[in-house]
């Protein structure tokens, strides 16, 4: 006795798991329906076969219709990307620095910003906190002279820049990854940094 019906779901290429009980096979054409993303129906074909060209057109239109909204997504979805990524170029312009801890946020600022990023007008660096440090150049020199002046006398610890430096501690942060990487300073211990 066969059901109507038989529900299956995709685990991968070619491997499919029966999920309705007591399936008994009989000799028989069977068709195979997408329910969902992964779950399909396979259903004996009872009709007759001049019908069957017939479904297939129908089911092509159908497809054509779900193809066309997905591009209309598609569509909005880039719109929005690149809109989201405009404002962080906006807000990194107006404040000289930010600090992004998502990595398709740091895809987004680095489109919207490569001709800035190849001329160099732009500098970022991941720290060891995983923040992506991102600065505009004229921000970076302001507060790289300001830190090798504090600097000068020997050894400074992160406390003694913070209060000789009055910027964002996040911004601060960033700009000593960047002067660390650019061997301008060590850290001698933890939050001890030395002028090189």
């Amino acid at each position: 006795m066969l059901r109507e019906n038989i529900y299956i779901n995709k685990k991968g290429d070619n491997k499919y798991e029966i999920i309705t009980k007591e399936v008994n096979f009989e000799p028989g054409v069977y068709n195979l329906f997408t329910l969902e993303k992964n779950l399909f129906v396979i259903k004996k074909r009872f009709y007759k076969e001049s019908n069957y060209p017939k479904k297939e057109t129908q089911s092509t239109n159908q497809k054509n219709t779900f193809q066309r909204e997905e591009k209309k997504e598609d569509k909005n979805s880039t719109q929005t990307w690149y809109k989201k990524a405009l404002e962080l170029k906006k807000k990194l312009m107006q404040d000289g620095f930010l600090v992004i801890q998502d990595v398709e946020e740091v895809r987004k600022i680095s489109y919207v910003t490569r001709q800035e990023i190849n001329s160099g007008e732009i500098l970022g660096i991941r720290g060891f906190d995983k923040k992506y440090y991102i600065l505009t150049k004229t921000s970076f020199e302001k507060i790289k002279s300001q830190i090798l002046d504090s600097m000068a006398s020997g050894t400074i610890t992160y406390d003694e820049l913070i209060e000789n430096i009055k910027v964002p501690k996040e911004e601060l942060n960033g700009a000593i990854e960047l002067l660390k990487e650019q061997s301008d300073i060590i850290e001698v211990h933890k939050n001890i940094f030395k002028k090189v």
